[in-house]
């Protein structure tokens, strides 16, 4: 908590690269495949790492009033939840339209089904968003979803990630 900078840099490195190569080549190794490392496994990581970069600003949210009482600056604290909120949104935007501007040049997945799939969530993501109320607000008839509803969605929408990904790759 004290070095969000190194906290985040951990998150990114062990979810993004370390789960998803790391067990790529472990299971490629077992399954007597070769160890090249295709095109779409990359795009999948690169996916994730900016999906985590998106939890770790979403997860310190909440905890702005915290943080300044111990003196942690994070992103939240320096330019306010509404600001980093809405940074996060636009980052997790950026993922999504990202995977979705690429999936006809991905070698090796359904590219229509990555491309409908992405879109839906997107989609479903930005509605969520608009009616998701900010940690200090409560969640009422115009902001129905409560900030901790919306951030266990993000997490809902990062799992997911790793049902659809496979769909794409076996049906492609």
């Amino acid at each position: 908590k004290r070095f969000p900078v190194w906290a985040s840099a951990c998150i990114l490195t062990v979810r993004g690269a370390v789960v998803n190569l790391g067990l790529f080549l472990h299971y490629s190794d077992q399954l007597g495949q070769p160890l090249n490392i295709p095109g779409r496994i990359w795009v999948l990581t690169a996916f994730i790492v900016v999906f985590s970069i998106v939890i770790a600003i979403f997860k310190d949210i909440p905890d702005i009033e915290g943080d300044r009482h111990f003196n942690i600056t994070t992103f939240t604290v320096r330019l306010g939840q509404t600001r980093v909120y809405n940074i996060a949104r636009l980052i997790l935007t950026i993922c999504y339209v990202g995977i979705v501007a690429i999936t006809p040049w991905i070698v090796g997945v359904n590219w229509l089904f990555l491309l409908v799939s992405h879109t839906a969530l997107l989609g479903i993501f930005l509605w969520r968003s608009q009616r998701a109320a900010l940690p200090n607000q409560p969640a009422n008839l115009e902001m129905p979803i409560s900030f901790p509803q919306f951030y266990q969605f993000i997490w809902q929408l990062f799992f997911l990630e790793y049902v659809l990904y496979p769909v794409a790759c076996l049906i492609g």
